[in-house]
């Protein structure tokens, strides 16, 4: 069989090549895929995988302390094979024309970079923890298989860096720090001696540097204010009804706040029976104010430092998009804190029945993702509730329903500005409406 004369008729020997050439070309896509996968290990990721315990768990370990392992054998693993795909595709051809080599070329370019390179590495588009793990031990296995090749070309890689005065990574630099690398190596080795609710609270102070005030803020529909104009009969009203320590006060809108009320304020003055003055005791505890894009964990040590319990989040406009308060970021990282006063509010999350949730519209999408392994996102938002107004586009009634990603919604409660409750079922159909 011949294509242009270019492709000789097919013997045992070419059927072999070709069934050689299908071979190799899976090896060298799946080493592209697993290449994607570990470029793209989350935190999350390397969280969940670590507090599963086991050989995943050493694996991981090895891979963060010496990246240049994973990297040296992917490279060359493919190299190989790129070189035998090569020599097997071009074996088939009889060069004798240049329209000949042309085509030759362009098949060995469309298989070696379209097809085992850009087709794979577009594809998978995410990764599951199972597909994760598997990469890690595949990695892992070849790296042991080709070690005395890997080794000595790893050293002359070295050495030719050093030679053009740069300054070469070795198989010690890790690539991430320490810090993280020794609470890894913590959560994974204390899973059988950590209790269910320990083992959550070090995932979560691992996670803390990635959270920031804008994903835990209180957004400032549900902040209690106070006018500064505001007379001691409403201030006293506003501050029973909200039960709050302290209270912002505002001058004429609530994206110009002067400072902050604390209730002892209230309590010396009335043991004192002094009128109220509301814009003195306000200015007096000037507001500490952070953007939406601060590190809680940066926010926490300047809360600190200025001795101070709540910070005021403003948005890129300077105006107000919430608060955050010390228990905010403490109930990151130890959970929910119920005091006397929550007893009437509702869990964030509630299984109602099997597939069946009640959620808080407030709730994080990251937290609701983790809690029913959804995959949601919104460019816009960054809880449920905005999350659904982004995909509606508008405020939905109250017992409005859709799905999305085999996820049924149905809103619970609701007015005419905001969503605040929603009820999600998973599906066995996964019909997007």
């Amino acid at each position: 069989m011949c294509l242009g004369g270019v492709i000789p008729r097919l013997d045992d020997i070419d059927i072999i090549k070709l069934v050689g050439l299908v071979v190799l070309s899976v090896f060298a896509v799946l080493f592209s895929v697993v290449e994607v996968l570990i470029n793209r290990l989350s935190r999350n990721e390397i969280l969940n995988i670590a507090e599963t315990g086991g050989p995943q768990h050493e694996i991981l370990t090895s891979l963060l302390r010496h990246p240049q392992r994973s990297s040296a054998t992917i490279i060359v693993a493919k190299s190989i094979l790129i070189v035998c795909i090569a020599v097997l595709l071009l074996s088939l051809f009889d060069f004798n024309s240049l329209s000949d080599r042309i085509i030759g070329a362009l098949l060995a370019i469309l298989l070696i970079v379209v097809v085992t390179e850009l087709i794979p590495k577009n594809y998978v588009q995410g990764s599951s923890e199972n597909s994760t793990i598997y990469a890690l031990r595949f990695v892992h296995v070849v790296y042991w298989v080709l070690y005395p090749l890997i080794k000595p070309l790893t050293l002359l890689s070295y050495l030719g860096v050093r030679i053009l005065g740069g300054k070469a990574r070795t198989e010690q630099d890790s690539s991430v720090s320490p810090e993280d690398l020794e609470a890894l190596e913590n959560v994974g080795s204390s899973q059988e001696i950590l209790e269910e609710e320990e083992r959550e609270m070090i995932s979560r102070i691992l996670d803390l540097p990635d959270k920031v005030a804008r994903e835990i803020m209180v957004p400032r529909t549900d902040v209690t204010c106070l006018d500064v104009s505001s007379p001691k009969e409403v201030v006293l009203q506003t501050a029973i009804e909200s039960r709050h320590s302290r209270i912002p006060v505002y001058e004429e809108q609530i994206d110009r706040i002067i400072g902050l009320l604390h209730v002892k304020d209230l309590l010396d003055g009335w043991a004192k029976d002094e009128p109220l003055d509301l814009r003195s005791i306000a200015t007096d505890r000037p507001p500490l104010l952070t953007p939406e894009s601060k590190k809680i964990s940066d926010l926490f040590q300047e809360l600190r430092a200025n001795q101070q319990h709540m910070a005021i989040v403003v948005d890129e406009y300077g105006g107000t998009a919430g608060i955050v308060t010390l228990e905010d970021i403490i109930e990151e990282i130890v959970g929910e804190i119920q005091d006397e006063y929550d007893f009437d509010e509702q869990d964030e999350f509630i299984v109602l029945t099997k597939n069946v949730y009640s959620v808080d519209a407030r709730m994080s999408l990251i937290d609701l993702n983790e809690q029913l392994e959804a995959q949601l996102e919104s460019e816009n938002a960054d809880t449920i509730g905005g999350f659904i107004f982004d995909h509606l586009g508008r405020v939905p009634e109250q017992g409005s329903q859709f799905s999305y990603q085999g996820l049924a919604f149905t809103i619970l409660e609701a007015d005419e500005r905001r969503i605040h409750r929603i009820r999600i079922q998973r599906l066995e159909d996964t019909t997007e409406k």
